[in-house]
């Protein structure tokens, strides 16, 4: 797979999917790092005379509505990019040829374009139209910060980089357990908070240290916050996914808060990801105190698994 900067980008048309999923119920911007994530691949086109064509989708729609319109993100773009040659096209999942992958959908919206970029790590697990047929149309690359995902997960996967210490909190244990089971392999400890303390497969395994007491059950108590200290300043390496209570209540969010202040005092290469991870780190103005932070929560985790994603994996079969 070649390089972006292999591409003299002068006068050529880039599609470039990004993660533009950042608006809540309430039709409001609830993140900007995600957007943020995409600046460095956009202006590098555009400061080389390329047209950047930025696509995505944002919430779980398949038909037009004011709410979930691309239009609200225009103000962000013509802020933070370093010229005016860009387009935002409309929310993909306006059209349901989107998650239907079909062909001439992407054939559609590749018109007129002549690269492909994927910049939108979190969402290259599925197998939908502009994740999986596009780089089947067009010279195909990754996005700068989709290239640095891949680098610093690949740098927690790496046996050598010990001890590592992994801390998992949130509520979906489902999404989570295959990537606990992984961890198992390789992780010296696996600290678990918030509901997923709760879950009694997880209890009497080796490596795994379940936080004990809590604050009204909705965050962890003084007793884990010290015990999970113990582990994070013993580690070389961290990685963090889920927030270890309930931190929309800012009455439950103390636990949370001093183990990200533990894990940025501890000098440990730092990662972490996941949408309620990422808003929570935004919202408090933490995101510095991390050496990375994915854009990813399920795609984050499906490639820690399996080490793949079905976006990366036609990206590379693509040649460039």
């Amino acid at each position: 797979m070649k390089s972006l900067k292999t591409v003299n980008p002068s006068g050529k048309n880039f599609l470039v999917r990004c993660d533009l999923d950042v608006i809540n119920e309430n039709g409001e911007i609830a993140e900007f790092y995600r957007l943020e994530s995409s600046l460095k691949t956009l202006n590098y086109i555009l400061e080389n005379g390329g047209f950047a064509f930025i696509c995505g989708h944002i919430g779980k729609t398949s038909e037009p509505n004011e709410k979930f319109s691309t239009k609200k993100l225009v103000s962000f773009y013509e802020k933070n990019l370093n010229s005016k040659n860009f387009e935002i096209m409309e929310n993909l999942r306006f059209d349901s040829r989107e998650e239907k992958k079909d062909l001439s959908f992407a054939e559609e919206i590749s018109r007129g374009k002549d690269y492909f970029v994927n910049e939108s790590f979190a969402t290259s697990h599925r197998d939908h139209s502009s994740i999986t047929l596009l780089p089947k149309i067009l010279p195909s690359f990754l996005g700068f910060h989709f290239e640095e995902e891949i680098e610093n997960l690949n740098y927690i996967l790496d046996a050598s980089h010990k001890p590592l210490t992994v801390i998992i909190g949130g509520a979906k244990i489902e999404s989570k357990k295959p990537t606990i089971q992984n961890f198992l392999k390789i992780a010296d400890f696996i600290l678990i908070g918030g509901k997923l303390a709760f879950e009694e497969s997880l209890k009497n395994q080796e490596k795994i240290i379940l936080a004990t007491d809590f604050i009204d059950t909705f965050d962890i108590g003084n007793e884990s916050i010290n015990t999970f200290k113990k582990y994070i300043f013993e580690s070389k390496t961290i990685f963090w996914s889920g927030p270890l209570g309930k931190v929309e209540d800012e009455k439950y969010a103390n636990g949370t808060k001093q183990i990200v202040d533990f894990i940025s005092k501890s000098g440990a290469y730092s990662v972490c990801g996941g949408g309620d991870t990422i808003s929570f780190l935004e919202k408090n103005d933490l995101i510095h105190k991390f050496s990375f932070v994915s854009v990813g929560g399920s795609a984050m985790l499906e490639y820690l698994s399996t080490k793949t994603l079905i976006g990366l994996e036609e990206i590379l079969k693509s040649g460039s």
